[in-house]
């Protein structure tokens, strides 16, 4: 039997707090939130437009599962398959350096 005294329980949001105290962390975390936001608009377009995944996966040559992945944030898009999903909506992939 495990003793719960044998641990200390810490909640997710200090867990978070602790660990972005890392730069290398903080900077993948700031990355992986950029690219969400990015899908999260391309797939908003894509509803605003009323096109569904198999749309644009015969738009840009991708499987249709392929299309459900990226969106979910299931995989890492390259340069080109965001372009392709871009041009897709009619649109494009623009880089704003800050």
């Amino acid at each position: 039997m495990i003793d719960n005294e044998d641990y200390e329980f810490i909640t997710l949001s200090d867990l978070l707090a602790k660990k972005m105290q890392n730069p290398a962390f903080a900077a993948e975390y700031k990355r992986l939130e950029e690219q969400e936001q990015l899908m999260a608009s391309l797939k908003a377009q894509r509803e605003a437009q009323n096109l569904t995944q198999k749309d644009i996966a015969e738009k840009t040559g991708m499987k249709i599962q392929n299309v459900s992945r990226l969106e979910r944030g299931l995989v890492r898009p390259t340069l080109d398959t965001l372009s392709r999903y871009a041009n897709a909506l009619g649109g494009r992939i623009e880089f704003v350096l800050n």
